[in-house]
């Protein structure tokens, strides 16, 4: 089986496969907004899908679903003409006209949007308006005016249209819609690793690279893993350029984008772990498995299978992509550490500094969350993996998702031993309307 393959069964893996029900629910709303704003049964005028699914940019597992519902003038002059409150009152009144077809717990009013939680995703829709000129005669389309009700509230403008149109360009000139590939094998190798990059600055970051890298325009599959290898080096080439950039500016829109290179270092792994697998064909498919997540397939006899992650699993051994079927879109933050009965100030200090020294046996070991910024109400999911052969032969390779020992959100604790020598590791899962939104992951050598 070839490379080709692999990304080829890769790409249709990550491909979002419930659009049917995300379609019935845009429907649905942009329904209850006609009805509600023109006295107009239609499904379909006045909405505007945009984010990554109108970029057609997004995995599945997608939690956020943008859209933008395009009001008459008449309802801004309405609001605007309000002593204060206006934009938040704009909000309420969406809000009241999709409770007219959802639970009123479903609907949510917040900050610049009215979001309708289900089942696994939100439809997040803003509200807005065509208020700026093109010329004498003509609104300009590529304009939207929307309200943001934070900090006493404000209109604001944004161009959705022009970054789906210059994304849209841009895949058009590659071959095999390699732009949009490339943007959703990054998102797939964040919802593995546990990093918060956002859609848009993906998208961004894609886009750039493609600019200064046109040659990889016509990249086909048997070229896509070195268009990922390449990718990642131009991604930590450009953290050492600028560590400490913040700001990027979006393709066709030219609006601030924001991001942070706090995940370098998974990002020099993922370098790596790719450079491995183009020097090293042994080795390949094990390293895709570990930068793309279960998603990544693996060729077994000539055929091909489901990831190496999961046919090498352990026998109890759960995966939270599966658990919450396949609900994981990371846009937090989780980091998570540990602490060990009797530990001495020399021993904290030597953990700190070599992270490989081994931890004493028969301790008790408490890992926590160091820190987090995941707003409350969350679940707190955690996992331990013995690896080896010890722990092949006492039967304790684990791996089950479990509760927290003690704690709620922020001051969940896990409490464990270390009972014989080998490899452990600890994951933390942040859940959050079903959905797996943070992650972090520590190794335990014992």
């Amino acid at each position: 089986m070839t490379t080709a393959s692999l990304f080829n069964q890769f790409i249709k893996n990550i491909h979002i496969n419930n659009s049917d029900e995300i379609s019935e629910n845009y429907k649905k709303v942009t329904k209850a907004l006609n009805d509600y704003y023109y006295a107009l049964d239609n499904d379909s005028n006045n909405c505007y899908q945009i984010g990554s699914y109108g970029r057609r940019t997004g995995i599945h597992g997608i939690s956020d679903l943008d859209m933008a519902f395009e009001l008459p003038r008449s309802t801004y002059d309405k609001f605007n003409n309000y002593s204060g409150s206006e934009q938040s009152s704009l909000l309420q009144d969406v809000k009241k006209a999709l409770q007219e077809v959802y639970e009123d717990d479903k609907v949510k009013a917040d900050g610049q949007i009215v979001g309708v939680n289900l089942d696994g995703f939100r439809i997040e829709v803003l509200p807005t308006f065509y208020l700026d000129k093109y010329d004498d005669s003509n609104l300009d389309k590529d304009i939207y005016t929307y309200p943001d009700s934070n900090d006493g509230g404000s209109w604001k403008k944004t161009k959705p249209k022009k970054e789906i149109r210059t994304t849209r360009d841009l895949n058009e000139e590659c071959i095999n819609n390699t732009y949009r590939h490339l943007c959703r094998m990054i998102r797939a190798w964040k919802n593995n690793v546990g990093i918060n990059f956002s859609g848009l600055w993906i998208d961004t970051l894609v886009y750039n690279f493609f600019v200064s890298h046109s040659e990889h325009k016509n990249s086909s599959y048997k070229s896509y893993a070195s268009l990922v290898k390449d990718f990642f080096k131009y991604l930590y080439d450009q953290y050492e350029i600028s560590p400490d950039k913040k700001i990027w500016r979006a393709p066709g829109s030219n609006q601030v984008v924001h991001g942070s290179w706090q995940g370098h270092r998974k990002i020099k792994k993922a370098y790596q772990l790719c450079l491995e697998s183009l020097e090293d064909e042994e080795i390949a498919n094990e390293n895709w498995s570990k930068v793309f997540g279960v998603s990544f397939p693996i060729e077994d006899d000539k055929t091909i299978s489901e990831s190496l992650l999961v046919l090498r699993k352990a026998p109890d051994e759960q995966f939270v992509e599966y658990v919450y079927n396949g609900h994981i879109d990371i846009k937090n933050y989780v980091s998570i550490d540990y602490s060990i009965s009797q530990e001495s100030k020399t021993w904290k200090t030597l953990k700190n500094l070599l992270p490989s020294r081994t931890v004493p046996m028969s301790r008790t070991l408490e890992f926590y969350i160091h820190s987090i910024d995941v707003e409350p109400p969350y679940e707190v999911k955690w996992k331990v993996r013995n690896v080896g052969s010890l722990a092949k032969e006492k039967k304790q390779q684990r791996g089950k998702l479990q509760p927290s020992s003690s704690g709620k959100h922020k001051t969940s604790k896990l409490v464990e031993s270390s009972n014989f020598n080998g490899e452990h590791w600890v994951e933390c899962y942040i859940i959050k309307n079903n959905i797996c939104v943070a992650r972090d992951r520590i190794s335990v050598p014992i």
